[in-house]
């Protein structure tokens, strides 16, 4: 789908190591990897619990700096946490006194260069919030406080606010996995919209090997920890236009290769 954009690394992951603590009470966390991934890419991760997927997030966003190897987003090497992503985790994380709106608005207010502004580009940012809510299926709730919303609810507010400063990478770590069936399956279809509409770069790390398979261009298959890269599958675009996609003999034969390719790695740590 995006062949001409994977020419264009966004990101790039080379020879990473990363090891939690010092010493005999260090663990390694990920030894060699190397991932690349281009510009205006949906990318999923996924692998054995433990195995370092998360981890990798935190290097891409400057969370955490690697011990060996090298980062680089946008062809800058990685050595702060960076103002240009956006993240979205399995928890919603929304602070229980600000309403939706103010929830959403809260990167605008603390990220450099929008900060500066916000109070000036207020009506501005404000249109743009109302407008996210439209697309994520939340009219008329921007007075409500995040108690008052559902579960479902509360994880669209939080994908509102991974976008409303427009970033061009967006971080997520399993969005969806707490999620009843209908919600996250509703909730694939409102990102992969968001997605085609906005083409900002996706990294998904996920458990859930149907989420993978609809969702990304390119699917990672980390080994058990310490964590590197032993499988990539490109997943064919006919698996990931409709919700009938889901349903094909196409479909299955992708999770179940993948299925077979994770469960390889957890035999053999």
């Amino acid at each position: 789908m995006h062949g001409g954009a994977a020419r264009r690394p966004l990101v790039e992951l080379r020879g990473v190591d990363l090891a939690y603590g010092e010493g005999e009470q260090g663990m390694l966390a990920l030894k060699g990897v190397d991932l690349t991934i281009g510009r205006g890419e949906f990318a999923a991760l996924v692998g054995p619990s433990g195995c370092g997927k998360s981890t990798t997030l935190k290097l891409v966003s400057g969370l955490r700096l690697p011990n060996a190897g090298g980062v680089t987003v946008a062809g800058r090497e990685v050595d702060r946490p960076l103002k240009i992503v956006g993240m979205a985790f399995q928890a919603p994380a929304l602070l229980p006194w600000r309403s939706t709106l103010a929830n959403v608005l809260l990167p605008l207010e603390i990220v450099e260069p929008h900060c500066r502004t916000f109070k000036r580009d207020l009506p501005r940012h404000r249109e743009r919030a109302m407008a996210l809510f439209e697309k994520v299926g939340l009219r008329g709730v921007a007075d409500r406080y995040p108690w008052q919303l559902s579960g479902g609810m509360q994880q669209r507010v939080s994908l509102c606010r991974a976008l409303i400063h427009e970033p061009d990478l967006l971080l997520l770590d399993e969005p969806f996995g707490a999620l009843d069936a209908f919600t996250r399956e509703d909730l694939w279809d409102t990102l992969k919209a968001l997605w085609t509409e906005r083409r900002f770069t996706v990294v998904l790390v996920t458990h859930d090997l149907t989420e993978a398979t609809y969702l990304a261009d390119t699917v990672h298959v980390f080994s058990q920890r310490p964590g590197r890269i032993i499988y990539s599958r490109r997943i064919p675009a006919e698996c990931r236009r409709t919700r009938q996609d889901r349903f094909t003999a196409r479909f299955a034969d992708e999770v179940a290769g993948l299925r077979e390719r994770v469960g390889h790695a957890q035999e053999h740590a």
